[in-house]
């Protein structure tokens, strides 16, 4: 009984594993443009705990410099392999000194790696410890490539064996 006393649009869906027909049911739209839930674009995902480390008061990260990691974060896994300072700063709205200074610390650092020097111009990606676009097993592969990073303000952290 197909449809019956309801209203909407009626799919046939098969099972192509067995061959069962079921039947999809699409409310008719009244009004009231569906909700999309999905990320706008490409989308990553981030370490909660170190992020959360970096916007701590006692971390020694600004604000601006928080930006410019997340900038030069998305631009590594946007197709452009990471991001220069100029760059940067010209997408953040601020100086390139003041980009390049704040690349550097975050460099010395191990949040920053550098991808590629040309002359003088360096290109920063991000760490994979912290943000990814990566499947999970490359990431890890990547990760294991890098040492972890330190926070500016807080003293590195040794492991216990």
């Amino acid at each position: 009984m197909p449809n019956q006393g309801r209203s909407g649009r009626s799919r046939a869906l098969v099972n192509t594993a067995t061959g069962e027909v079921h039947e999809l049911l699409e409310p008719e739209d009244e009004g009231a443009p569906r909700r999309s839930y999905a990320f706008g674009g490409r989308h990553g995902q981030f370490s909660f705990e170190r992020v959360l480390a970096m916007l701590a008061a006692d971390s020694g990260i600004t604000g601006n410099e928080f930006r410019l990691f997340f900038y030069c974060g998305i631009m590594t896994y946007n197709g452009k392999g990471g991001a220069t300072a100029v760059e940067a700063a010209d997408f953040l709205g601020l100086t390139p000194q003041a980009t390049r200074r704040m690349a550097k610390k975050l460099a010395e650092h191990k949040m920053l790696l550098v991808a590629d020097v040309i002359g003088r111009t360096i290109k920063y990606r991000v760490t994979p410890h912290i943000v990814s676009s990566l499947s999970g097993r490359e990431q890890s592969e990547e990760a294991a490539a890098y040492h972890l990073p330190t926070l500016p303000g807080r003293p590195a952290q040794r492991r216990r064996a």
